[in-house]
């Protein structure tokens, strides 16, 4: 299954559509800010919350858990370590490889790929094809992507 993200530049600020490769429309995200940090809904083609990403702050660091239906999935943090992937999955037995601050990455379980995101080239603004391997992992795989995204812009956010 590829999921297609378009963005004029990216912005969690805005509204992004997802798209299946018949170019119908299956996913909607939308951010809103909360006192205490930012939540992200992920709706599906019914209007239904598919997922829901929500900041939670701890120390100086945000992290992002992802939940489906009030339960809480996993959760993607900034990870410190000096080798391989900036960025840590907890509470399922995924993890990122790649160079994600090139939008080029993968989401793996063991030696088994997940989901893999891509830049999509030769397309007007910003534009990324996620490709997952089992449709069931599609939104799981899409939330973690965006908390990704939402830690690299807290991150720039924080560096101004």
């Amino acid at each position: 299954m590829k999921l297609y993200i378009r963005a004029k530049r990216f912005s969690m600020r805005e509204t992004l559509i997802v798209r299946n490769e018949k170019d119908d429309p299956i996913y909607e995200i939308k951010s809103e800010w909360l006192s205490f940090g930012r939540k992200v809904h992920i709706y599906d083609q019914n209007n239904e919350e598919a997922a829901s990403i929500e900041e939670k702050k701890l120390g100086f660091k945000p992290q992002y858990g992802i939940y489906q239906l009030d339960t809480k999935v996993a959760e993607v943090k900034k990870d410190e370590k000096m080798m391989g992937s900036d960025f840590e999955i907890n509470k399922i037995n995924w993890r990122i490889t790649g160079d994600v601050e090139d939008n080029e990455f993968k989401i793996k379980e063991n030696l088994r790929t997940i989901a893999e995101l891509k830049k999509k080239w030769f397309s007007v603004g910003e534009s990324f094809v996620l490709e997952v391997g089992e449709e069931e992992n599609s939104v799981v795989a899409l939330a973690i992507v965006i908390a990704i995204w939402c830690l690299k812009e807290d991150e720039a956010e924080e560096e101004k």
